[in-house]
């Protein structure tokens, strides 16, 4: 069972860019973990890539790209609307969110896309922002975000009964944004479920592990409750956190992790159970936890799944059980490697190279499969 890894690690902020990281990354991990079979991908096409594969035969010559390298599409980050890379994204990643046509209209280019180039008989999704960030919302927002969702999954009906492919939507919960934890799907999904058949049949969750350990959830047990709840899981993004229990050394450890690019939320969960959120990982964050000295502390900084750990700091990959797996794949929920953050590891566990860390990743994998 071959596991896709997703493309957002690479550039992809235009067409040149996603057929470079190709060749230069993808082809070169395949040879090492699918050398004779054909090889999945998760892609990643920021809106000015999706621009660019509408222009006329565009497609259509990526898609025979993809043949002749024996590569095939399992899925669509569709979550980063534009730049992802060498620039500060932080709570930008979430704009535009699901009250704007922006988001719409992306995600639905996107959706025709991946129908385009699924193979014959084989669904698809396109993961997506889990509404908007919450700081960033109001009111008015819940009677937007339903309206889209509901757009969305009228059209992604219209096309499985135009092209036979069915590709759903998967929103994907995040620390500090609209749908946060699983609980927050299931009361969310659960009462739009009920009111929408469209969306039932058309929409679903991501379940990104690094997001859901975070959170203090375990994933099997996030995922059984969704299952209870009739939630369609429409994919899992494999990917874990640091985790650590609060002492001096561990935060001065931790400053190693701070970085201008990406969003890093943090939460502590105190001995009696309290929990304690932070936006971000900041010298002002470990300044302030240093008041909780015996919490356990898990900031959203994916690592790569090898990861073991150090002295001071651990991962959570360890939530990633043997019964964990053996259900995901029972039930056939598409799976993901999920860990974009190599440009901004800290130096002392930064592979040599992404080539080696990817098919390290790939093997972790493999190895609990």
């Amino acid at each position: 069972m071959i596991i896709p890894y997703c493309l957002n690690i690479h550039p992809g902020e235009t067409l040149a860019d996603i057929r470079s990281a190709i060749t230069n990354y993808a082809l070169k991990v395949k040879a090492h973990v699918a050398p004779k079979d054909p090889y999945p991908l998760g892609l990643r096409f920021s809106a000015g890539a999706v621009a660019e594969l509408a222009e006329r035969d565009t497609l259509d010559l990526f898609k025979e790209f993809l043949e002749v390298n024996s590569l095939y599409a399992t899925g669509i980050n569709g979550f980063p609307y534009g730049t992802f890379h060498g620039t500060a994204v932080k709570s930008a990643v979430y704009q535009p969110d699901w009250t704007t046509k922006e988001r719409i209209n992306y995600t639905m280019k996107l959706c025709s896309i991946m129908a385009a180039l699924l193979p014959t008989e084989t669904d698809g999704s396109v993961t997506t922002v889990p509404l908007g960030y919450k700081a960033a919302t109001d009111a008015e927002s819940e009677r937007a975000f339903i309206k889209n969702i509901v757009k969305c999954a009228e059209f992604l009906k219209m096309l499985y009964e135009n092209t036979g492919k069915r590709v759903a939507l998967a929103l994907e919960p995040e620390p500090d944004c609209v749908i946060e934890t699983g609980s927050d799907a299931i009361t969310w999904f659960s009462r739009f479920y009920d009111a929408d058949a469209v969306v039932r049949d058309y929409v679903g969750i991501c379940l990104d592990t690094c997001h859901a350990a975070v959170e203090f959830e375990e994933a099997l047990e996030t995922i059984l409750c969704m299952e209870a709840a009739q939630i369609k899981i429409e994919r899992v993004q494999l990917s874990s956190a640091i985790s650590t229990t609060v002492t001096t050394a561990a935060l001065n450890a931790l400053s190693a992790f701070i970085d201008p690019v990406y969003l890093h939320q943090t939460r502590i969960r105190t001995s009696n159970g309290d929990m304690h959120a932070y936006s971000d990982l900041t010298d002002e964050t470990l300044a302030d936890a240093a008041r909780y000295t015996g919490g356990t502390l898990r900031t959203h900084f994916h690592v790569p799944l090898f990861f073991d750990g150090t002295a001071l700091l651990q991962s959570t990959h360890d939530d990633l059980t043997a019964e964990f797996f053996a259900h995901v794949k029972s039930r056939g929920y598409p799976m993901e490697i999920e860990t974009y953050t190599f440009d901004v590891l800290p130096p002392e566990i930064k592979p040599d190279n992404i080539i080696d860390s990817l098919v390290l990743e790939h093997e972790w994998v493999a190895s609990r499969l």
